[in-house]
């Protein structure tokens, strides 16, 4: 079987899939979205993803975005703040609002996915210079910090992480690399 590699706008959703899913099998669906071919039961992968990011440990690395850019040990802090601004100005609401933090990893993942679609798919580029931002001055300088922790983490392993890494990791260097940033 030839597996194929996703558009860069599937490739955003199935990764905001990943980290909005609220289930075993919600996040079971979307890893194999990926079509990867990496083999994880879907108890193992929610154990997994639950060890690396939530918890009930103290996860390896936090989903927000506010600690890696302000204070460790605060969320919402003023870099949420200013991401909920950003989702005010380009009309951006998302269903789980005022439940986690709009600097969360799934929600701007999602809100990225939605810019991008409105220019791919509706032809819509009004809203492009609002995403270069978002892409340059927000995600491009916590996301690296984000997957270093991880990478860094050498007390356990774990094939399909390291996978949603790599496809975390590709998009980042897609979408910069087509504006002119590198990584």
């Amino acid at each position: 079987m030839t597996q194929t590699t996703p558009s860069q706008l599937e490739r955003v959703k199935i990764l905001r899939d990943i980290f909005l899913s609220q289930d075993a099998t919600s996040l079971k669906r979307a890893f194999d979205a990926f079509g990867s071919g990496v083999v994880v039961s879907q108890e193992n992968l929610e154990t997994d993803f639950n060890r690396f990011f939530i918890g009930p440990s103290l996860p390896v690395a936090e989903l927000f975005a506010s600690t890696y850019l302000d204070d460790p040990e605060v969320i919402m802090s003023k870099s949420t703040l200013a991401i909920r601004a950003l989702y005010e100005t380009m009309g951006f609401t998302f269903a789980l609002q005022n439940q986690i933090p709009e600097d969360h990893l799934g929600v701007e993942l999602d809100a990225y996915y939605q810019l991008l679609y409105v220019e791919e798919v509706k032809h819509i580029d009004y809203l492009r210079e609002l995403r270069h931002y978002f892409l340059h001055e927000h995600l491009h300088l916590w996301i690296p910090l984000f997957i270093a922790r991880i990478e860094a983490f050498d007390a356990y392993k774990s094939d399909a992480i390291n996978y949603i890494l790599t496809e975390l990791k590709a998009f980042l260097v897609q979408e910069t690399n087509t504006q002119g940033v590198r990584v």
